[in-house]
Parts: C-alpha cells; structure tokens; sequence
C-alpha cells in the first residue's frame, strides 16, 4: 500500500513526533511513504535524517515554503511546482494523508486521482477564527477528518460543518517505553505540603507558566517546590518574578528540558506535573509523557486534554470533574478568571489525594500502556488505515 503524508518534519514538536512514529508504524508494515514537508532542514533535528537514508520505501519532499513568495498567484504556485506534481502522480497512493495546516496540502490534493482516500488528522483545537483557516479546504476536498480526542472532533464539526463521522485517532507521543528506560514505578503517598510539581512546557502566555508562578502564595500550602522546565517569551518574566520575590529556594525556571533518557529521569523525579493552559490545545503529548513515568497531574480542560482523563481516577482535569471536591467546585464560575481557579482548586486536591494515598502511580502508568503506548496505537492506525482502503 502506498500513502502521502503532508506535514511538517524538521526540529520539534507535537506534529513532527507524530509523523514520525506514523511513518515508522506504516514502514514496519510494509507500506511505501511520500512525505511532503513544508520544509526539511536536516540541521534543525529530528530522527527522519536517519530513516530517509536507510529505508527504501521512504522518500521525503521539501517545499521549501521559506523561499515562496506569498503573494504568488496558485497558478503560479502550480507551474513552481510542476515537477512535484507529476512525482506525485507517479506515485499513485492509496491515501493522502495531512497534518497540520497549510494551503498546498489542499493544493496537492485536487491532482490526486480520485480514488485516493483524502485524510486529514486534526491535532489542534478543532477552531479556528478566521476565513483563510486552510482547513476550510478539508472541509470541500478531503473525503475523511480523524481528530486526535473527542473534544476536538466536536469543535471540527460545528467549526467547519463537517457533516461526516470523525473517529477519534490519538496522535503518536514519543513511545518513552521504546526511546528510553522507564521507571519502574511503585505506589507511594507524598505528605501534604511536600510534593515537588514541575511544569514542562513551552513558556508562551498561553500556557500560564508566569500565571502559574505567580500563586506560589497559595501553592505554597499544597506543595514544597515548583519547578518550570521550558524556554519562551515569558521566561526571563519567571525568572525576575523569582528573584525579586526571593522564592528562589522553592521556586526554580530551570529553560530547555533534555530529550531521551535524561527528560525520562528528570520528569520521573516529580510528584505531579501541572499544564495550565487556556489556549487553544490539541492534546499535549507531555501530559501522556508524564502519564508514561507515572506521574500525575493536573491541567486545564482545553482541546483534547478531558479524554486524558476519562475513566482515568489518576489525574486531575479541570474544571470541573466528577473526582474534585465539593469546595474545589466552589472555585469555579462561567468566567475565566474562576476557570483558572478552579486549577489551583486541582491542585489542591491532587496534594490531598496524594497524601491519602488515593493516587496510585502504578494503575496511572498502565493506563498510558494500555490506551497510548506505541503498540497500542500503531494497532489502532493500521485498522483505520487498512479499514479505509479496503472496504470504502
């Protein structure tokens, strides 16, 4: 079986680490991959260097969109890349397959022939607010739209009016359990007020790091040290916060984290992590990192991040669930401002169960193995995918 994937591959990420190990499922399955990337720039990282020159049944493209003049016409984006289109023709697949966004994934698809199945996976939000989204393309041109979790399948179907079924397929996270050694996890209670929380993250405004900070006043009655782990704009405002309150001895910015073995470790040494993001989420892959190490935590119910926790009594998702106590639900309003409190309610509460031994770090691991480890999942794609060819 042939397919096309249309994504983004060089440095870091959520949608690089899932085409990825996308790739790798179908390779190991016998299936010849075209990928398109809007740019491949070896030096930026990522593992696929290693695979394009090693696997026969892999070719990559780059657009090398940073070159493409945005006001060209399509006419003119057309003839650019006529030599492209023709190798996708030749290559005939079975399925075109996009991730991310991007005006030319819609552009490719309408020279595909029209028995191929045309997939688009949604790993953000499922929203959008604006109409040059190029996601309004999927909606007339594709044939079929997965989504990550079922939040976002939902906010897809009422953002676009997509009148079609959209199963929900999870995004590959880095398998911890192939990459690097995982902990072997044991159940423990952490006593009230002496729990190490980390936070793992880009430190963009809307990830609520400095916010997150900022409550140490209250934090501080619930946890003995808040460590952020992460680099971005609102970096150097953590660290002068830090410093000129002088919580120092508590409260550490520590920048970039360390990949591999070195972040397994590092993120197994925690008590809970905590993600209170109000953006515009898909599903964080760190959370599932964090679920993988045994760790629990405690985020904002934003994107995809509620199917983490459902049927899941390990984590905290907020606001509200059916887990938080009557006075952390007291905390929460229709405003935003008491949304956010009702995270530090969850805080709270995740230190009170931790303390009373009502976490057990061991169950939170095997959940992740049984919902969100690479095999687990590498099964559930190749059942969609084969599904898709054969029987439609």
């Amino acid at each position: 079986m042939k397919i096309i994937i249309f994504g983004l591959i060089s440095g870091r990420g959520g949608i690089q680490t899932h085409t990825y190990w996308l790739t790798k499922t179908l390779l190991e399955s016998n299936y010849r991959v075209l990928i398109i990337t809007p740019r491949f720039v070896k030096s930026h990282g990522g593992a696929f260097v290693e695979t394009e020159l090693f696997n026969p049944n892999l070719k990559i493209i780059s657009l090398n969109d940073e070159s493409i003049n945005k006001k060209q016409s399509i006419l003119d984006k057309i003839v650019e890349n006529i030599d492209l289109l023709r190798q996708i023709r030749l290559f005939s697949p079975d399925i075109f397959f996009g991730v991310g966004t991007g005006w030319y994934m819609t552009l490719i698809s309408l020279f595909l022939h029209p028995q191929t199945k045309k997939i688009f996976h949604e790993v953000m939000s499922g929203k959008t607010y604006t109409k040059k989204d190029p996601r309004w393309g999927v909606k007339y041109f594709f044939t079929d739209v997965y989504a990550q979790a079922s939040d976002v399948a939902q906010n897809f179907r009422e953002t676009f009016n997509w009148q079609k079924e959209i199963p929900v397929l999870p995004a590959f996270p880095e398998p911890l359990e192939i990459t690097a050694q995982l902990p072997q996890v044991v159940s423990k209670i952490i006593p009230l007020g002496k729990a190490k929380a980390a936070l793992f993250s880009r430190l963009a405004p809307h990830k609520q790091a400095f916010w997150l900070v900022q409550q140490w006043d209250f934090l501080k009655n619930y946890l003995d040290e808040l460590h952020i782990h992460g680099s971005g704009s609102e970096e150097s405002l953590i660290r002068n916060y830090i410093e000129e309150k002088g919580i120092g001895d508590k409260v550490k910015c520590f920048g970039k984290y360390p990949d591999g073995q070195a972040y397994v470790d590092l993120l197994s040494s925690y008590d809970l992590t905590l993600l209170p993001t109000i953006g515009a989420e898909g599903s964080p892959l760190v959370l599932l990192e964090s679920m993988a190490c045994g760790v629990p935590f405690v985020a904002y119910g934003v994107g995809g991040i509620p199917d983490y926790g459902y049927n899941n009594p390990d984590v905290i998702v907020v606001p509200p669930e059916p887990w938080l106590t009557t006075q952390a639900r007291e905390y929460t309003t229709t405003s935003p401002q008491g949304e956010i409190k009702a995270f530090l309610a969850g805080v709270q509460v995740m230190a009170e169960n931790l303390a009373k031994g009502e976490i057990n770090q061991l169950r939170l691991q095997q959940f992740y193995f049984d919902h969100y480890s690479y095999n687990v999942l590498k099964r559930l794609w190749l059942s969609y995918l084969s599904h898709k060819t054969t029987n439609d």
